[in-house]
Formats: structure tokens, C-alpha cells, sequence
């Protein structure tokens, strides 16, 4: 038995050994000098891609290939070299190709790329396969490949899931702030999109800790490997209205277009990428509203850090989103600068610098409508035209070291974060109580300024390594946050009869530290992981109130000092053993973990002079199957955790949010809320047939101890919280999918959800269970029909409804949206693009503006190193915007000022 058991074993480990097999070489031609090539290895008599490799600046390859085939196919193929096949033994080797060059008769020979390929965990998409003349940028391109999808936000998504890396040649220089590879790099520049499925980013890990994580990694052409790079853009033109002179207006000029001339934008960008070092460093800037700061926007982090959130609920009431593009909307002047900066020590450790600053002063202008639900028969209506212009400036820096070993990883992570911002609104509020008994509370002019500065500090530290079959990971992370913010507020006639003036000051500080180590163990197909978490969470809270009386119900006053500050510190600590098993098989990944968490939280209010300490033995169980067979892939996820108390919970003096809520929240139990969620998802995508698409479903139940209170006075609320138990049931369904097609060159994508809450709101002391239902569809798709025509078609359309099913005759209103956008890019010449775009925005819910269209024209032209454009923009010269939404029981309503036509030429030049 113990023979046959040795032999079975060794059968197996040379299985292994012959499935491992590694061949490199070179493609030269006869006189040894190299070209761009790619080289693919296929089992003989099939036509799957096992694997592929592009040769380097020298013109070597290696390829590794796990095949039980007696014979491969080797086949070196290029634009200058034609195609070449060798058929050789499945063995390591090397072999050589010493190749022609070729010239292809394009106009007889038609080739056909593969525009996707796989192996094995990878997807490897083709740029120039899905590359348009319009195209500029990797992430025009990004947007046109089946499974990719790139919100307006610039965040990336796979499948319908976010990736949680980004890399240039393997290398992660922007540590999240992926835009500024999608918005800068060249289109041209870029070979392959490579699609990273259960990617393990730490190498110590792979093969020991799966993953279902998706990224991104972009492969350069040789050309664009080892070379600066430097592009230049500058541009101005002139609107139809808004005045002419530098700088933007004040905010006493009332009801005024978006926007004043001259209109500018220039941006000089400079890239380096080569195996050791990396580079993009850049200035933006303009007032034509384009959003400068997106490109900045962080959508992963590069190492877990310690969450730092100094407490501070306070803000200013501003127009409400319109959901359009900014540069509609924004009269602004901005500015942005990065630098960012990979560098690479021996084989395997990397230091990166990334630092960033932007100064942008934005104006808005609009009218803000509330329709709120005061009792089954009454309404509080109020409208609000509102000038709101913010001042910002903002530093960011990230210091990372790591080293990334088969053996061993550390990585060191120093942040550093600055705001200097400020707000300033002017405004006039109508607000009035519709239904049994209505008031009117008059025309209220209303100033607000809101200083809000910010600093926060962090380093983390993260070291893994492995022991034979064990893994030691051992993770620290320090820092301090803080906000010293003052809010005024000026009210003419708020209330009846009454002129106003607040002020809110508000010192925050969060100081937080945690330290966690995981040990695994690795038994075959079981893994198991037991490790020690320790957390400590300061919280120093110091804010006084000027200027607030809180009219009660009944008319009289409560306002003692006590009742309008707060100077307490609320601190946490946590300390959890850590325990997790996983069995992985046959496409199986099982996993189940259950923490036990000893919370003890403390209060110090000096106030008050309360002191109150809670300690809790806390368990929050989840479990996690996945399953993946060939192309298909499933999920299920269930989860339960409980959560103690929070800063926003435990102040017991009045706090202003805003000039309209003003807050105090502190009950003598403890606030906990407990939550229970499970989740389903079924994924599909297929590289041959270039199809994707992922349907999922979840469902939570929430139960709080604590509800808040709503009472009105005049368009002022009064929010309290309340010892008394809530809950919130959701229900959501949403599926996304795309499928590309090489007939047309055209791509579909089609998307769509429904969700159903069920909760309840405390309104002047009246508890009402309402339910809120919400439906959305959507698709679109790129297609090109002839050679000089590109068209892009997007779609949507959502339904959202609130109701109360114990009042009888209340009336329930249903909000229709619906959006539907074209885009037609002729190519009249190679050089000469023509792009026309028409959007349409409907809303059943106003009748002015219910039917908003938008029209833009764009016309480019290149030349050998000089691009051209002229943009006209707002074709239909549209003055305002009205978008509505629910809330709640609440209906919202905003109509936003939009920036008249206008024309701006920018050229666009390589420098370097």
C-alpha cells in the first residue's frame, strides 16, 4: 500500500513536470536586427491560444505553457514579417526564427486578428482591433470593448465588478488614480487591454490565498517603451452670453448664464515608462467646466489603511446635482498638477511618489423644490434660488515602498492629505404648509459661509511571509485626522416673523491605530486562518452653537447653554480573534469566517459631565461559495454583523447640519444596529464569442434601536433621536451584459435593475411604515455600417415610487426619467473627423423644461504631429435643467443654469 501510494505520487509529480513547459528565443531577420512581433503557442491541430508573448526591445520571447500535447505550434507573426510557423515536441526549449521581412498588399489580403484571446485567467483584448479614428486615449478605446464598462466617474468595471488594480507593464505607478492613465495615454500607444481574473497581487499568496478579483494591466508597444513623452494642448473660443473679463463673478450679480468669456483650456502632459522606471507628471487646467479633479478621483486603495474620519456633520444647502455633464453646469476656474513617480530597487522591490494639488473656484446657480411629507394630509412645500460658489484647494501625497517576493512581501504606505476650502451661498427661501390648515412663511433671504479645512496623516505597514506551508501576515496602520470648521449663517424671516443670525464651530479629531496578524495554515485542499486584531478609535469632539432657540411644539423656548455645545471625547477599542476556513477544489472556493469581536466603547462628556463605558461580545459570521466552470462563474454570499454606537450618535447638544436641520442625537442606551445580508450572482463571459454578462440579487434586513425624530418649524427641522426599535428590509435584482460582434464592428450592451425597500419614518411623533420602489433599463451599444460611419447609441429609463400603505388617502406620485443619447462620428478623410452628438432628458414630473435636448459638434483634424479640434457645444443654446428625484417620502426637484453655446478651438502638439 505505502509503495503503491509512493509510485501513484510520483506518476503525479511528473505529470507536473512535463505539463511545465517554458520555450523562448528570438525573431530576428538575416541581418540579426529585430522587429515588433508576436509570438503564440497553440496544440497541434487546434487553433486555442494556450499562450502568447510580445518580443522585447531586443526580439526575444518566452512563453511557458501548460499543455498534455506531444506537439505545439509556434507561429511568429507581424505587420513587416507576415506570419511564420514552426511545429515542435512539447518540451523546453529554445527556438529561434530567423524570419524575412514581408510586405501585406492590404488592399488584396484582408487579416483577421482575433480581437480577444484568453489564457487561462487572462483575457488578453486587442487595441487596435477596437480602436476608432476618433479614438485618442486607452480609455476612449476602454469604453468600446465587450465586458469593460467606464462610468462617468472614470471607475472601471468588469463584468459588472469593480477591478481592484491597475497596472502599466505590471506596474501599479498611480496606486488607484487610474484616470490619469485612461485620460492621458495614447490609444496608439497601447498594444493589449489585459483582463487579470482571481488576480493575487501578492505574489507570497498566489497559489495559497485565491481571489476573485479582477484588474486591469496595459500592455505598451515597443515604441512607446523607454522613450519621453511629452503632449501639449491649448485652446480658447467665447460663449453667446455671460460678459466678457477674467475671473468669475461675485455673488451679488443674481440669476446669471454659466460661464464668462474669455473661454481657455490648456494641459502639458509628460509620460515615461521603461522596465525600471515610470513617470506621468501633468498640469490642467480651464473654465470651460470640464472636470479637471476626476482624473485625481482614488478607486481602490493600495493597502488596507486605518480609516480616519473626523466627525463633522455640517455643510451649506447648495443646488442639487443635475447629473449632467460638468461642463454644462460649471462656471469655473481650475487648476490641477500631479507627479507621479515609480522607481524600481533590484527585482523586486518598487518605490513610488505620488502627489497631486488642485485650486478651483466653481460657481452654480439654480432653484431647489422640496415637496415633503408632513402627515397624511398636509405637505411642506418650499423653493429655493441659490447662488453657490466654492473655493478649493487640495494637497495630496502617498510615499510607498514594497517589496513583492515568491517568499515574502513588506509594503510601507505614507499619506498625507490638505483642504483648504471654503463655501459661499446666496439664496431666497419660499416655503409653505399645504393641506388642512396651511401657512404661509414668507420670502426669506438667507448667506452662507462654510470654512472647512481638513488635515489627515496616516503610514501603514504590511508584511507577509511564508514558512514552508504556513504564511505569517503581520499588518499596522497609524493616523490622525482633523477638522476645524465654522459654519455662519444669516436669515432674514426664517421663521415668522424672525431674523436670524447662527454660528456653528466645530473642532474634530480622530486619532485611530490598529495592528492585525494572520497565520495560515495550508492542509491540501483546506487552508486555515487564525489571527489577533486590535483597534483603538479616538474621537475629540468640541462644537458651540450660537443663535439657535429650539421652538417646541407648544411655542415655548428651550435654549440653555448646555443645549447648544459639546466637548467630549468618544473613544472605541476593539480587540477580535480572527478565524477563517477555506477549501478550494475542482473549481470550488468555500470559505467561512467568524470573528469574535470584544468592543468596549467609552463616552467623556465634559458637558454633561456624563460618563458612560459599554462592553460587547460581538459575532459576525460569513460564508462565501464560489463555483467556476469553464466560462461560467456563481457566488453566494451571507453575512450578519452588529454595529455599537457611532460619533453621530452620542452628542447631546444641538448641532447645526445645515441653516434648515439642526440635531442632537444622544439617548441614554447605547445605538446599535444589526444586519443581516445574503447575495447571489451568476456570471458568464466567453473570449471566443466575445459575450459577458452577470445577473445578481441581494437582500438586507437592518434593525436599529434608535429612530430619529422629525419636527418641523417653519422650513427649519428639528431632529432627535428616539429610544425605539426600526427596521429596513431591501430587495434588489439587477443583471448587465455586452456581447461584441466582428460583423460592423459593433459591440451591445444591455443593463437593468429593480429594488424594493420597506422602512419607517418618525414625523412629529407620528411613525409611518412606507415603501419605496424603484425600476431602471437601460442599454446601447457602437456599431459601424460603413467604413466613414461610427454611430454610439446609450439609453435609459427608470421609474421610482414612495408610498404609505396604512393612510387611506394618501396619494402616491410616480417619477418617469428617461435618457437617450446618439453619436455619430464620420470620417470624412483619414485625417478629418466629423462627431455630432443629440441627448434627450425627459421628466413627467415638471411641466417646464420636462423635455430638455442637448446638441454638441466636434470637428478634428490631424495632421503628421498636430492635432486640431473645434467644438461647438449646446447647439441648442438651452437655458435650464430640471431633474427630480424621491427621497424618502420626499419628492426633490432642481432646475440647474446651464452654460449658453459655445465655440472652442484647442490644437494639440508633441513636444517630445
Amino acid at each position: 500500500m505505502k509503495t503503491t501510494t509512493i509510485f501513484s505520487l510520483l506518476i503525479i509529480f511528473c505529470l507536473k513536470i512535463q505539463a511545465q513547459t517554458v520555450i523562448e528565443g528570438s525573431v530576428l531577420d538575416a541581418q540579426g536586427k529585430f522587429g515588433d512581433a508576436i509570438v503564440t503557442v497553440t496544440a497541434k491541430g487546434t487553433s486555442i491560444v494556450l499562450a502568447f508573448a510580445e518580443t522585447d526591445t531586443k526580439g526575444d520571447y518566452r512563453l511557458e505553457v501548460n499543455s498534455q500535447s506531444d506537439s505545439l505550434t509556434i507561429t511568429a507573426a507581424g505587420m513587416s514579417i507576415g506570419q511564420q510557423v514552426k511545429v515542435v515536441a512539447n518540451r523546453s526549449q529554445r527556438l529561434n526564427f530567423r524570419v524575412k521581412e514581408k510586405v501585406l498588399q492590404l488592399k488584396e489580403v484582408k487579416v483577421h486578428a482575433k480581437k480577444i484571446r484568453q489564457n487561462g485567467d487572462t483575457l488578453n483584448y486587442s487595441v487596435g482591433a477596437y480602436q476608432q479614428q476618433d479614438d485618442r486615449t486607452i480609455g476612449d478605446v476602454l469604453k468600446r470593448m465587450p465586458g469593460i464598462e467606464v462610468s462617468d466617474n472614470g471607475c472601471i468595471k468588469f463584468n459588472g465588478k469593480s477591478i481592484s488594480k491597475f497596472y502599466v507593464e505590471d506596474m501599479d505607478l498611480l496606486q488607484g488614480r487610474y484616470g490619469l492613465a485612461t485620460g492621458n495615454i495614447n490609444a496608439k500607444d497601447v498594444g493589449l487591454v489585459q483582463v487579470l481574473e482571481n488576480h493575487q497581487p501578492v505574489k507570497a499568496l498566489q497559489g495559497r490565498t485565491p481571489t476573485d478579483d479582477v484588474a486591469i494591466n496595459l500592455k505598451l508597444r515597443n515604441a512607446a517603451k523607454g522613450t519621453v513623452a511629452v503632449n501639449t494642448m491649448l485652446g480658447g473660443g467665447g460663449q453667446q452670453s455671460g460678459g466678457w473679463g477674467f475671473g468669475m463673478r461675485s455673488l451679488s450679480d443674481g440669476q446669471n448664464p454659466i460661464g464668462r468669456n474669455p473661454l481657455w483650456t490648456a494641459e502639458v502632459v509628460g509620460m515615461y515608462f521603461a522596465k525600471r522606471r515610470q513617470n506621468i507628471t501633468l498640469y490642467k487646467g480651464n473654465n470651460i467646466g470640464d472636470d479637471v479633479s476626476q482624473e485625481l478621483t482614488s478607486h481602490y486603495s493600495g493597502i488596507n489603511a486605518v480609516e480616519l474620519v473626523a466627525f463633522a456633520p455640517l455643510g451649506v444647502v447648495t443646488p442639487s446635482g443635475s447629473g449632467l455633464p460638468q461642463k454644462r453646469t460649471f462656471d469655473n476656474q481650475s487648476h490641477i498638477v500631479s507627479m507621479n513617480h515609480l522607481e524600481k530597487i533590484g527585482k523586486q522591490s518598487e518605490l513610488t511618489l505620488n502627489m497631486s494639488y488642485l485650486h478651483a473656484s466653481i460657481r452654480q446657480e439654480g432653484v431647489s423644490e422640496a415637496d415633503r411629507f408632513y402627515s397624511s394630509n398636509q405637505r411642506l412645500l418650499s423653493s429655493e434660488s441659490l447662488i453657490f460658489v466654492t473655493h478649493m484647494n487640495n494637497l495630496s501625497t502617498n510615499l510607498r515602498y514594497n517589496r513583492n517576493g515568491e517568499n515574502g512581501f513588506i509594503a510601507n504606505v505614507l499619506k498625507l492629505d490638505g483642504e483648504w476650502n471654503n463655501d459661499n451661498v446666496q439664496s431666497q427661501l419660499t416655503s409653505d404648509l399645504t393641506g388642512v390648515a396651511p401657512i404661509n412663511y414668507g420670502d426669506n433671504r438667507v448667506y452662507q459661509y462654510f470654512h472647512r479645512p481638513s488635515l489627515t496623516v496616516s503610514n501603514t505597514m504590511n508584511l507577509i511571509q511564508n514558512y514552508g506551508k504556513r504564511t505569517l501576515d503581520l499588518h499596522f496602520s497609524v493616523g490622525y485626522a482633523q477638522r476645524p470648521n465654522t459654519l455662519m449663517v444669516g436669515v432674514d424671516s426664517l421663521l415668522p416673523q424672525t431674523s436670524v443670525h447662527y454660528n456653528q464651530e466645530l473642532k474634530s479629531r480622530n486619532i485611530a491605530g490598529d495592528f492585525h496578524t494572520n497565520f495560515t495554515f495550508h492542509l491540501g485542499l483546506f487552508s486555515i486562518d487564525y489571527g489577533v486584531f486590535a483597534n483603538a478609535n479616538l474621537h475629540g469632539i468640541k462644537t458651540d452653537l450660537s443663535g439657535f432657540t429650539n421652538l417646541m411644539a407648544n411655542g415655548t423656548q428651550n435654549h440653555t447653554s448646555q443645549s447648544v455645545l459639546n466637548d467630549l471625547w468618544y473613544n472605541t477599542y476593539e480587540l477580535s480573534l480572527n478565524q477563517q476556513y477555506k477549501f478550494e477544489q475542482a473549481g470550488w472556493r468555500l470559505s467561512l469566517t467568524c470573528p469574535l469581536n470584544l468592543y468596549t466603547q467609552t463616552l467623556d462628556d465634559r458637558i454633561t459631565k456624563n460618563k458612560n463605558k459599554y462592553t460587547r461580545l460581538l459575532v459576525t459570521p460569513s460564508f462565501t461559495v464560489n463555483y467556476e466552470w469553464r466560462d461560467w462563474s456563481g457566488n453566494i454570499n451571507a453575512t450578519y454583523y452588529k454595529n455599537v454606537g457611532d460619533p453621530g450618535s452620542i452628542y447631546s447638544g444641538y448641532i447645526m447640519n445645515n441653516y434648515r436641520t439642526f440635531q442632537r442625537s444622544y439617548v441614554e442606551h447605547l445605538s446599535e444596529t444589526s444586519c443581516f445580508t445574503t447575495s447571489a450572482s451568476v456570471g458568464y463571459r466567453s473570449a471566443l464569442t466575445a459575450t459577458f454578462f452577470r445577473i445578481n440579487g441581494n437582500y438586507g434586513h437592518t434593525r436599529d434601536n434608535q429612530i430619529y425624530s422629525y419636527e418641523y418649524r417653519g422650513a427649519t427641522s428639528v431632529v432627535h433621536a428616539i429610544d425605539k426599535k426600526t427596521y429596513t428590509d431591501n430587495y434588489a435584482f439587477g443583471f448587465d451584459g455586452s456581447k461584441g460582434f466582428d460583423w460592423l464592428q459593433s459591440t451591445i450592451r444591455a443593463f437593468g435593475g429593480y429594488n424594493y425597500s420597506k422602512s419607517e419614518l418618525l414625523i412629529a411623533q407620528n411613525l409611518y411604515p412606507f415603501h419605496s420602489r424603484t425600476i431602471s433599463i437601460g442599454g446601447g451599444g457602437t456599431i459601424t455600417p460603413l467604413e466613414w460611419l461610427n454611430i454610439v447609441i446609450t439609453s435609459g429609463y427608470a421609474w421610482n415610487v414612495s408610498s404609505i400603505d396604512v393612510v387611506n388617502n394618501y396619494s402616491s406620485q410616480t417619477i418617469r426619467t428617461a435618457t437617450q443619447r446618439i453619436k455619430f462620428n464620420i470620417f470624412v478623410t483619414k485625417q478629418f473627423t466629423f462627431t455630432t452628438i443629440i441627448e434627450g432628458n425627459y421628466n413627467n414630473f415638471t411641466e417646464k423644461n420636462r423635455h430638455t435636448w442637448f446638441g454638441d459638434m466636434l470637428f478634428k483634424y490631424k495632421l503628421k504631429h498636430i492635432e486640431l479640434d473645434l467644438q461647438a457645444n449646446n447647439l441648442f443654446n438651452q437655458q435650464q435643467y430640471t431633474r427630480v428625484h424621491y427621497s424618502g417620502l420626499d419628492i426633490y426637484s432642481s432646475t440647474s443654469q446651464l452654460r449658453p453655446l459655445n465655440i472652442v478651438g484647442t490644437i494639440r502638439f508633441k513636444i517630445l
